[in-house]
This record gives structure tokens, C-alpha cells and sequence, in this order.
């Protein structure tokens, strides 16, 4: 199992998780027609929060010796995983804030403006955890533009499902951005599939691709006219998340069976 790196694969998925739902949710709520209430939005925010802190939480269980996590600041001007530790404290700190904002004054026009900010700073840092698997230039198959591609695809897949999702059992319809955002990520994800899987030593012959292939991206295809039926919806959006971890597993495991790595 130690060959899957599981904190490293919660840790991502569910982190990018987070910030996806945030920019899916700042984006719905502020240019489509149909809106969330203020209790609702509050609610999404904060679940988006939790998943977030839990997948930043999960990076901790990675680490030899978490209480000394701070020496990985002092490398900030040579080392993609010093800048990726200080821009998920600076995520953490930003959503926070926009959580806040959204209990105690989800009305406000700064609300949009903050969760824009948000997302904005969670997608760099999508992009700078995607640069310390990108530099591996001896792993051919983590330093490929599949890399950041996909992780940008998790964040946006399950972003934009899970808000869609969320009007379904609210509103019994989904916005047209909503669809949107779920067929962009699932072109993404297929992207990304598609360029890892002509890399040698990808391995297309392992349940998890097969389990991904079908949990992320099928089952996202055939879920997009399935937003409306309600609270049903929120098992296929769990098989979807089951289908990333999966894919995350293998990301890992391709790389990490090989040792020794350098």
C-alpha cells in the first residue's frame, strides 16, 4: 500500500476537490439566473472548507515528522515544494476568511470578489503541486503536461459536480455554467488520460485505470442528464470522487513501484 502514497493521493484529490468547489460555486452564484440561498451557500462553503482542510490535513500524515513541517518554508527560492507548502498556508487562510464572510454576510458584494481571490490562489497552487511532479525529468511519466492537466481536471470535475449536484436536490435543474464546467473537466480528464497512457510504463492494464476510466468519466457523462433527480444524485457524485482517487492511486503507484526512483 505504501507504494500509493494515500496521504499524498487525499491530499491532492481532495484539496483541488475544495478549491474546484469553490471557484464552481463563486461562478453559479454570481452569473447564472438561478442562485443559492444564503443558508445554502453558507453550507456549500462551508463543506467545501471542510474538504479542503481535510485534504491539507492529509499532506501532514506524508511527513516523517510533522512537527518539524516548518524547515519545508526554508527553500522557498529554489524548491516547487517549499512554494507549494506557502501557497496552501496562504490558501488556508484565504478561504477562511471568504467562510467567514459567506456566515456573516453572504449578501455582500465582497463575497464574490473573495471567493474569486479564492480560487484564483487555489489554482496556482494546483498548478505549483502539479510543477513538483512536473520537474521529475528521470519519471517521464509525472514530468508530462498530463500532470498538471489532470490535477487541474480533479479540481474542476469535482468541483463543478458537486454544485450541480447541489442545485439538483435544491432546484431540480442545473445552470447552463454548471454543465459546463462538468463537461470541461470531463474533457480534461480524458486529456490527461489520453497523454499518460502513451508513456512507456503507464500501466493501462490496472484495475484502477479501468475503475477510473469508468467512475470519472462515464459515469460523469451519463450524469449530466441526471442532475435533477435529487438526493440519488449524490451516489453517482460519490462514485465520480471514488473514480479520481483511483486515478490518483495509479498516478502514484506507476512512479513509486519503480524504486529505486532516482
Amino acid at each position: 500500500m505504501e507504494h500509493y502514497e494515500l496521504p499524498l493521493v487525499f491530499f491532492t484529490v481532495f484539496a483541488q476537490w475544495g478549491i474546484g468547489g469553490v471557484l464552481a460555486l463563486t461562478l453559479c452564484q454570481h452569473f447564472s439566473t438561478k442562485k443559492f440561498s444564503a443558508m445554502q451557500y453558507r453550507t456549500l462553503a462551508s463543506w467545501f472548507w471542510v474538504i479542503t482542510v481535510l485534504g491539507s490535513f492529509a499532506s501532514l500524515a506524508h511527513l516523517g515528522s510533522p512537527e518539524g513541517a516548518y524547515r519545508s518554508l526554508f527553500g522557498l527560492g529554489n524548491s516547487w515544494l517549499s512554494r507549494e507548502v506557502a501557497m496552501f498556508i496562504a490558501l488556508n487562510g484565504v478561504i477562511f476568511c471568504w467562510l467567514v464572510l459567506c456566515w456573516y454576510k453572504p449578501e455582500h458584494h465582497a463575497v464574490g470578489l473573495l471567493g474569486g481571490i479564492t480560487a484564483l490562489v487555489g489554482l496556482i497552487s494546483i498548478l505549483v503541486t502539479s510543477q513538483v511532479y512536473h520537474q521529475m525529468v528521470l519519471h517521464p511519466l509525472w514530468s508530462s503536461v498530463a500532470t498538471p492537466v489532470s490535477f487541474l481536471a480533479t479540481a474542476i470535475l469535482l468541483g463543478f459536480m458537486s454544485v450541480a449536484v447541489a442545485f439538483g436536490y435544491w432546484h431540480n435543474a442545473s445552470p447552463i455554467l454548471c454543465k459546463s464546467g462538468i463537461i470541461i473537466g470531463i474533457l480534461l480528464s480524458a486529456g490527461a488520460l489520453l497523454i499518460r497512457f502513451q508513456v512507456p510504463g503507464a500501466d493501462a492494464a490496472s484495475p484502477l485505470f479501468w475503475w477510473q476510466l469508468l467512475a470519472s468519466i462515464c459515469v460523469a457523462v451519463w450524469g449530466i442528464s441526471r442532475l435533477n433527480v435529487g438526493v440519488s444524485a449524490y451516489a453517482w457524485g460519490a462514485v465520480i470522487v471514488t473514480g479520481e482517487l483511483a486515478g490518483r492511486m495509479l498516478f502514484y503507484s506507476n512512479v513509486m513501484s519503480g524504486a529505486p526512483w532516482f
